[in-house]
């Protein structure tokens, strides 16, 4: 079985290069033994062995980078707690708190304004079980600290042992204030997940009104793939003007995922306010003319250049507007290109897709197509406008289809299939424009 000491460094070491790591240190030594049971609370292992991270880090040198950042967070070497302390902290654990509590009262009068002092007395305190006296003492803890994060969490942990709830929230929430402390914020939200209380309680109490820690948050919801938390914490994101590009391409995802493809369509709509006055109205494409810089997200356009095919939005060569997209192919490969697409929704009907090319010497059999499929089963449906190839102006490429009962999602692309014949080496430029996929009425 690890020692607290062992399983506090991992944990704490964990969380100072990242989230993901800290987590699967914590659960890995979640399994070595039955006391973190007692605890309660992934959170409050970490937190109860704090004690031996500060020790820990204290050996380190001045140099160390680990050192160094939680110096910034107000936890340098000057303030680690000494070996005897530790010892001693552990040995209240064990069943010596009564006998240890004389020891932490002088420690405390010798420096009263001491943050730590006020919570490590505050702790034998809980271990004697006087916890009236415990809970004024992590008061006078965070008083004395109050955008301490070592401190802040302590106080924490104990209002998870004692079942104070809105005393968890009042301490969490100031780290999810500091952006200085986004390391941190793994744990807050990994206790939050513990907490049994409404989600909209949690985010009213518990969240402050930031970016910095929403964004965090529904990211964390998505990675735990809980569907119901992610979707009220979005909304609540929208109720504050709190949303931005990226928070909405990974919610629209998450829920494309998670088969809410409706659901998804219509946030991306109400994310995007301001341009979507036409989308699925008259235009199920976004952006078609690609007047905007493509937004994160499967329902805008993904721009993407291969080895020999250069992709890029290009101004002032249009067919409407100011913008196009542009493809040029370098000659060297028979090249099987799909790297200009976006996804949407449709509903069972006729529908047409068209567009607008400009070619500039576009070579061999196999040209420049639109295309529109079932990005769950192509074969249910898979429509392509001619492929153009040469030199020519703007024309009009378009194509004529029917959407069955069993399509949803399609996905539009501009494309250029491989060639059978000898002569297959596409060399090349093409501007492509004013995409619209929309029902036949």
């Amino acid at each position: 079985m690890l020692s607290r000491y062992s399983r506090a460094r991992a944990a704490i070491y964990a969380a100072a290069h990242g989230a993901a790591s800290h987590k699967g240190a914590v659960q890995s030594a979640e399994k070595e033994g039955s006391s973190i049971k007692l605890l309660g609370s992934l959170l409050g292992l970490v937190l109860l062995s704090y004690g031996a991270v500060e020790v820990w880090l204290g050996n380190m040198s001045y140099d160390s980078p680990v050192k160094k950042r939680y110096c910034a967070a107000w936890l340098c070497p000057e303030e680690f707690w000494d070996t005897r302390t530790f010892t001693m902290l552990q040995q209240s654990g064990a069943g010596d708190a009564t006998a240890l509590l004389p020891e932490f009262q002088r420690a405390l009068r010798s420096d009263p304004g001491s943050a730590y002092a006020w919570a490590n007395l505050a702790e034998v305190e809980r271990d004697a079980q006087q916890f009236t006296q415990a809970k004024y003492c992590f008061q006078r803890a965070v008083a004395a600290g109050p955008g301490n994060p070592a401190i802040l969490f302590r106080a924490a942990n104990f209002a998870f042992q004692t079942g104070d709830n809105a005393e968890i929230m009042r301490d969490l929430s100031t780290v999810l204030r500091n952006p200085d402390l986004t390391n941190y914020y793994q744990p807050v939200f990994l206790t939050y997940s513990r907490l049994d209380i409404p989600i909209e309680e949690m985010l009213d109490k518990g969240v402050p009104v930031v970016s910095t820690a929403a964004e965090p948050l529904l990211q964390f919801w998505i990675d735990e793939k809980k569907v119901p938390e992610a979707t009220a914490t979005w909304n609540w994101m929208m109720q504050h003007s709190l949303t931005t590009e990226k928070s909405c391409g990974s919610y629209v995802s998450f829920l494309v995922a998670n088969n809410q493809i409706d659901k998804a369509a219509e946030e991306w709509r109400r994310a995007n306010p301001k341009t979507t006055a036409h989308y699925q109205v008259l235009n199920w494409v976004f952006n078609g003319g690609f007047e905007m810089e493509p937004e994160p997200g499967p329902f805008d356009w993904h721009i993407e250049s291969t080895p020999d095919v250069e992709a890029t939005r290009v101004q002032d060569v249009s067919r409407d507007g100011q913008w196009s997209v542009k493809l040029t192919f370098g000659g060297q490969t028979n090249v099987d290109y799909h790297g200009v697409y976006q996804d949407t929704v449709v509903k069972p009907g006729q529908w047409k897709l068209r567009g607008f090319l400009k070619l500039d010497g576009i070579t061999t059999d196999q040209g420049i197509s639109i295309r529109v499929y079932d990005l769950a089963q192509p074969s249910r449906l898979d429509a392509r406008t001619d492929a153009r190839t040469g030199s020519s102006f703007w024309n009009e490429v378009e194509r004529a289809f029917v959407v069955g009962p069993e399509t949803k999602l399609v996905r539009v692309e501009i494309m250029r299939d491989q060639s059978r014949k000898i002569d297959s080496k596409i060399a090349g430029g093409v501007w492509v424009d004013s995409i619209d996929l929309s029902p036949i009425r």
